[in-house]
């Protein structure tokens, strides 16, 4: 190998750190607390996906996507489920329920009937209009989850929810 050769290989003046050599952060938190940008960006990517799936529903179907996540847990309990079950299940609180479930049941997309075990309690079932309604949203709900993460390759794809599932895992142990 010629010298000339051998001064390029040694001192390249422009030439990035090798990979075991970390170039200063461009931004303080850039290279640090790894688990924050993580978080950060689950929560950005969620953000999006909700902002979109709530525009078309709303557009589409003139609803939210908050009371299509009510009528999917109904749709998923043929024998129906009180309020407290559906708060649990979306994980909002009872009053948040309760404005959603009004609208629902104006609508005549849901139905309350006194419970045949507690008296005092009702259970929310879909109704047959809820459901048929409930059916054509969810089509199309799944249409677009289809098209917003579809622009993955299915190798990516398989990888995001093989990484998910490990850290819902792991996050399950905590709660």
């Amino acid at each position: 190998m010629d010298a000339t050769v051998k001064r390029k290989l040694r001192s390249p003046k422009s030439a990035r750190p090798p990979p075991s050599q970390s170039a200063e952060p461009a931004h303080e938190s850039d290279g640090a607390h790894l688990e924050l940008r993580i978080w950060l960006r689950l929560l950005s990517c969620a953000t999006r996906i909700e902002k979109a799936l709530n525009a078309r529903l709303r557009k589409e179907f003139n609803t939210t996507l908050a009371r299509f996540d009510l009528l999917a847990q109904l749709a998923r309990k043929p024998e129906g489920a009180t309020m407290s079950e559906v708060s649990d299940l979306l994980m909002v609180s009872n009053g948040a329920i309760t404005a959603l479930v009004q609208k629902l049941e104006a609508d005549g997309l849901i139905h309350r009937e006194v419970d045949s075990e507690d008296r005092r309690t009702f259970r929310l079932r879909l109704s047959q209009e809820g459901a048929k309604e409930f059916g054509r949203m969810a089509r199309r709900h799944e249409e677009w989850v289809i098209a917003l993460i579809g622009e993955l390759s299915p190798v990516a794809q398989s990888d995001l929810l093989q990484h998910l599932t490990l850290l819902k895992r792991r996050l399950d142990k905590h709660a």
